[in-house]
């Protein structure tokens, strides 16, 4: 299977399918992965700065320490995926489902979570308190560094 990159850049992965992949650490800056299945993938160190991944299904992917700085993730299902550790700055997670997903050390500075399902979610944070929560949903398992509001934040609990 090739991902193209909007750089020109190609990578060529031993697989026919991207559930299951291993990636760790590969290149992909700029990938095109819109609406791609990568249920389980391990993403481990990757390169997916300004990736496009709207739609794309993250389930129970492994991304720790991505770099996912200005990824566009808008819509993309990332149900218990391990986020710890990445850099997500100026990330885009809107209407994202995050249920579940840990983040815990993860560089948030600017990205945005507005209308995402964060129920369950470990988001403790780094520079959380400069991204955007509009709309967002939580529930009291969702877990927040110590001192952040999320409803003044403009996120919503629910249950």
């Amino acid at each position: 299977m090739i991902i193209t990159c909007q750089t020109g850049y190609m990578v060529e992965v031993a697989a026919d399918t991207l559930d299951d992949a291993c990636l760790d650490g590969l290149n992909l800056h700029r990938a095109i992965l819109d609406e791609q299945r990568m249920r389980r993938a391990s993403l481990v160190a990757t390169d997916l700065r300004g990736a496009l991944l709207s739609k794309a299904d993250l389930t129970d992917a492994n991304m720790e320490r991505a770099s996912l700085i200005t990824a566009f993730l808008t819509g993309a299902s990332l149900r218990s995926a391990n986020l710890r550790g990445c850099r997500a700055i100026g990330c885009q997670f809107d209407d994202a489902d995050l249920a579940c997903a840990d983040l815990d050390s993860a560089d948030v500075w600017n990205a945005n979570f507005n209308g995402a399902n964060l129920l369950g979610a470990r988001l403790t944070c780094d520079r959380i308190e400069t991204a955007s929560f509009k709309r967002a949903l939580f529930d009291k398992t969702t877990t927040w560094p110590l001192g952040f509001d999320p409803l003044c934040a403009g996120a919503i609990q629910v249950g």
